[in-house]
């Protein structure tokens, strides 16, 4: 069948290990390039395990077309449909209001090809889906029906069951369990430092598993906790006071570290960077105080803050630019009409902003996305304590909304910590 790639494949399977099962139950339900695609199927399993990152590294190995979505960050049907038009159409600039705009566009599509093309659409937590509108997940379900096009597939992607859903049952599924001790260890071995030696790495990756397990599973949490503690477990070797077959001494000299990283489990905690902020009442606003002795911000909340930032101070019709990433050239020159609205929203200071927008301009401007846990939420409520943002209104509790405090100095000086580039996404 589709082995036939051989090498592409035996690389394939190299570079996500412990995969093998589900990686051949894409290659059936897919098929051959000749073949039909099914209507739809669902990719199911706990946050970090590998589901979206194998999808479409297989979707591109197979060289077919698709427009990838996180729902998380398409709060309306307009960002959702607009999304998936721009990337299948190659960022062209369509408006695409409502389901059966969409539907329109895929026919048209559809016609425009001379030869049989495969298209998908990937819906990446899909649960987030349930807040746009009652039986939005089903109208995707039966979109190849309604395109009439046996070339199309929807998939959805979500870490909740598909039997919590209102669809079909007999919908095909492809499950990703959570890693294994020693399939963790297997995996994470790809983290080794060249100048480290294999066994010394096997042996530091037994030591911090049998603490960090305890706390998580999150491949990508337990990554960045792999990474960050390495150096602690490295320095008596370093400096010549440990060697390497002292196996205990290293666990000995290492294991307070572990034991420190495990209060700031998904939080991104880099103690070597430090900030320190400050509330002015006279600008009404949180400065930046650099000094010797400060606090610094966790990782993911440091987005949480740009996030909230371009939330108060840019109108949600131009959020458009955040989320499509193919949304055309930008004019060089504003309009006095664009200049009087740049004017006012600074004058007027930060605007309040629901929780959803929040999260979707977070997941639009992270590179590295993360699984939306409960721990990473709880840092909203954590920037709000610290008065970095102020939340409007205690009679919502379903839909709270929220207020920036930071100035753009501070702002920018956090962006700088992260690389990020704040400026390319104010409105200018």
């Amino acid at each position: 069948m589709i082995l036939n790639h051989g090498n592409s494949f035996h690389e394939f399977y190299r570079k996500f290990p412990c995969r093998k099962k589900q990686i051949d139950r894409l290659h059936e339900i897919l098929g051959q390039d000749d073949e039909p695609l099914p209507g739809c199927f669902f990719v199911h399993g706990q946050p970090a395990v590998g589901k979206t990152t194998i999808l479409l590294e297989y979707l591109k190995l197979r060289q077919i077309k698709y427009a990838y979505v996180n729902c998380v960050e398409c709060y309306t049907h307009r960002l959702l449909h607009e999304s998936i038009i721009s990337q299948l159409f190659d960022g062209s600039n369509i408006k695409c209001d409502n389901l059966m705009d969409l539907v329109h566009h895929l026919k048209l599509l559809s016609s425009q090809c001379l030869t049989v093309q495969r298209y998908i659409i990937v819906l990446d937590g899909i649960e987030y889906l349930k807040e746009l509108s009652d039986g939005y997940i089903s109208a995707f379900h039966y979109l190849q029906e309604l395109v009439e096009n046996w070339q199309l597939c929807v998939i959805f992607i979500s870490h909740i069951l598909p039997e919590k859903f209102v669809i079909d049952g007999s919908l095909i599924s492809v499950y990703f369990p959570q890693y294994s001790k020693d399939e963790l260890i297997e995996i994470l071995k790809f983290t080794k430092p060249e100048f480290c030696q294999d066994n010394l790495y096997d042996n530091y990756l037994n030591s911090a598993l049998s603490i960090f397990l305890r706390t998580t599973r999150d491949l990508n949490e337990m990554k960045f906790l792999i990474s960050s503690n390495f150096d602690h477990y490295y320095e008596p070797i370093k400096n010549g006071t440990c060697s390497t077959d002292n196996v205990s001494s290293l666990w000995r000299n290492v294991l307070p570290h572990f034991k420190s990283s495990l209060n700031t489990v998904y939080s991104g905690l880099n103690s070597q960077s430090i900030e320190r902020f400050q509330y002015d009442p006279q600008k009404n606003e949180v400065v930046c105080n650099k000094g010797p002795s400060v606090l610094d911000l966790p990782y993911y909340a440091k987005y949480f803050l740009i996030a909230a930032y371009l939330a108060s101070y840019n109108s949600p019709k131009h959020d458009r630019r955040l989320f499509l990433k193919n949304h055309g050239k930008k004019k060089k020159r504003l309009t006095n009409k664009q200049v009087k609205e740049k004017l006012t929203l600074e004058l007027l200071g930060p605007k309040a902003f629901p929780l959803d927008r929040l999260l979707a301009i977070f997941y639009a401007i992270m590179e590295e996305k993360a699984s939306l846990t409960v721990n990473l939420v709880t840092q909203i409520s954590t920037l709000v304590e610290l008065r970095l943002l102020a939340r409007i209104g205690e009679t919502n509790i379903d839909r709270p909304k929220f207020k920036c405090l930071v100035g753009l100095e501070s702002i920018e000086s956090v962006a700088r910590t992260l690389g990020f580039n704040i400026k390319k996404y104010l409105l200018d």
